[in-house]
């Protein structure tokens, strides 16, 4: 049989085990993902390198939701069309993996090497065992282009994460490459999903399927493909939280979600439309949120938020009194607790919530 047939057929094979895999250590979020376009989706597109797409679209976000049946259709595939990313980064500011990713994409591209490639593939890779991960080398492409990954056992705070791995490759110059690796995840910002990875299984341009990188001492075969691949893949030990944290990697910050109008701006002209805000902040409200997002993952959820209109100024609003928080949520996010003027605590009594509710702001 064909070596192209034989590897996808035991993809196939293992297509059920290796989704289940998938949900339980790499998928991030399940309201957005990547998915490649069929060739003849590319063929009809009139942007020759727009090969890939973040689905689902933007009126389904929320409605349609990543599963296991089409992590299960990602390993299944022998058509690129159905080939899937994860994001690096979920909603709460938080990644369950990073990954280096070293690319070669072009023959033509004569300062870089297949060889140079690895070689810097296999430095990091050995530096990230000395740290206590259990990383793996993936032949992303079959053409020099390389995946560096590691899984951590809990989801981590993505700023630390971003910036361990960012640090980690700042010698890529002494490794002889000619510009820095992508790094997963990249810079969290919370207005933006962040940028997504391509799924071990079928390459989505060329006919070739991920090969990982033969860590056994003394091994004879440098490369593993199909079920010897997968079973490494399957094997990787996720990252303890203590291991992560010895190397700056911080554990996920419990949310506190603040409300804008009278918590934030002091909201002193009152209502003037929802893109109209014109008052300072609350005295102290800059030095307090400083103080919480050294422990917490600082939210505003308001009645503004409701439009992009009003989200953006509300952004604005805190660059221009120098105030960061760490998202500003269209919906009511989970939170450990919510800071709301106009509030009463609910501790399952209809009856004292009733008496509050009649004699609130009299």
């Amino acid at each position: 049989m064909d070596y192209f047939l034989r590897v996808s057929e035991q993809w196939r094979a293992r297509a059920a085990e290796l989704a289940e895999w998938t949900m339980k250590h790499l998928v991030n979020r399940t309201d957005v993902w990547g998915r490649y376009l069929s060739q003849r989706a590319r063929e009809r597109d009139d942007r020759p390198t727009n090969h890939a797409v973040t689905v689902p679209f933007r009126d389904e976000r929320g409605k349609v939701l990543l599963g296991i049946s089409s992590l299960e259709k990602h390993y299944r595939t022998r058509d690129v069309g159905g080939v899937l990313g994860l994001h690096s980064t979920s909603a709460e500011l938080t990644s369950r993996w990073f990954a280096i990713d070293i690319d070669r994409h072009d023959d033509e591209e004569l300062s870089v090497t297949t060889e140079g490639n690895f070689a810097a593939a296999k430095y990091w890779r050995e530096r990230l065992v000395q740290f206590g991960f259990d990383a793996v080398i993936l032949d992303s492409n079959g053409n020099g282009g390389f995946h560096v990954l590691a899984i951590l056992a809990a989801p981590m705070n993505t700023h630390s994460v971003h910036r361990f791995v960012k640090e980690l490759v700042t010698d890529y110059q002494r490794r002889g490459l000619d510009e820095v690796p992508q790094v997963f995840p990249g810079k969290p910002q919370w207005h933006h999903y962040g940028d997504w990875l391509r799924l071990p299984g079928r390459h989505h341009t060329a006919e070739h399927y991920t090969r990982i990188w033969n860590d056994e001492p003394w091994a004879e075969q440098e490369w593993l493909d199909g079920h010897e691949a997968i079973d490494r893949l399957l094997s990787i030990r996720p990252t303890e939280p203590t291991t992560c944290e010895k190397c700056g990697i911080e554990p996920r910050k419990q949310t506190v979600c603040l409300d804008f109008d009278c918590v934030i701006h002091s909201y002193v002209s009152g209502w003037r439309g929802i893109e109209v805000i014109t008052d300072p902040p609350i005295h102290g409200t800059d030095e307090a949120i400083r103080r919480l997002r050294r422990q917490y993952r600082v939210v505003i959820h308001s009645a503004r938020c409701a439009t992009q209109e009003g989200r953006d100024a509300i952004e604005a609003w805190l660059k221009r009194h120098g105030i960061e928080v760490d998202e500003i949520c269209e919906h009511k996010p989970a939170a450990t607790v919510y800071v709301d003027d106009r509030a009463i605590r609910f501790t399952g009594n209809w009856t004292a919530v009733m008496d509050q509710i009649r004699d609130f702001r009299k």
